[in-house]
């Protein structure tokens, strides 16, 4: 993203918070010059980058922002200030998960939703595009968003169920790290095949999923199915 169009400007409008998880919010502390950007997320989400992990404290001293609160079930309109409506997409939030970080405070499940996906819905022409970075399971709001959409972008961490107990990088597997693999009878490949969406994309991949190497067997696999795989400076419009 290139600087601009002041010195220390970002052409960034805007970040959308799907949790409150380290990879997707120490980002934030890299903006934090020159910055004056309107912040999206859950209340559970701004309570915990005020406490547990004070992200927001330490931006204080650096920049400014402004923060829009995003409820599970809900939809918001967002788009280019000072443009018509037809210029601005709906944005609507659907629940994942109640797993709260690692690093939280707090261990209880029961006290509300942690993470969520999220669908763009672009008023001028009437596409979707569904986001979720992060998948533990299957519910009944999911799949009526991965049913109408136009374009997917699923979770693709792990290629396999054990895949960082295997290498002795880890002792949890894909599962309970909160992420269903892409592959076997119930994994992502599987499940987004046979949605209707003109694109299927996988994204959140960890360097250690083997569809990160071009000629490997799985990536191979994936494109048979007319799986895509993110990378950096993908464009997508909707």
């Amino acid at each position: 993203m290139h600087a601009g169009p002041g010195i220390r400007e970002t052409p960034i409008a805007g970040v959308i918070l799907t949790d409150a998880e380290l990879d997707h919010t120490i980002g934030l502390l890299q903006l934090r010059e020159g910055s004056n950007l309107t912040i999206y997320g859950t209340e559970r989400v701004r309570n915990c980058l005020h406490s547990d992990f004070p992200v927001f404290p330490m931006l204080a001293s650096y920049c400014s922002w402004e923060w829009q609160p995003l409820s599970p079930n809900s939809e918001v309109q967002v788009g280019p200030l000072g443009e018509g409506e037809e210029e601005s997409v709906i944005l609507e939030t659907v629940p994942v998960s109640r797993k709260p970080p690692l690093y939280s405070k707090s261990n209880n499940v029961d006290e509300g939703i942690w993470e969520i996906g999220l669908v763009f819905r672009n008023i001028k022409t009437g596409k979707s595009l569904a986001y979720f970075p992060t998948l533990e399971r299957m519910t009944p709001s999911i799949e009526a968003c991965f049913q109408r959409a136009d374009i997917l972008i699923v979770d693709g961490t792990f290629w396999s169920e054990d895949e960082l107990v295997e290498m002795g990088a880890a002792v949890r597997n894909a599962r309970s790290m909160g992420h269903l693999p892409i592959s076997g009878e119930a994994g992502i490949a599987e499940m987004i095949a046979g949605y209707p969406a003109r694109r299927k994309i996988l994204i959140h991949i960890n360097n250690s999923n083997p569809i990160l190497l071009k000629h490997s067997m799985e990536r191979k696999r994936l494109e048979q199915l007319g799986i895509e795989i993110a990378y950096d400076g993908m464009e997508l419009e909707v």
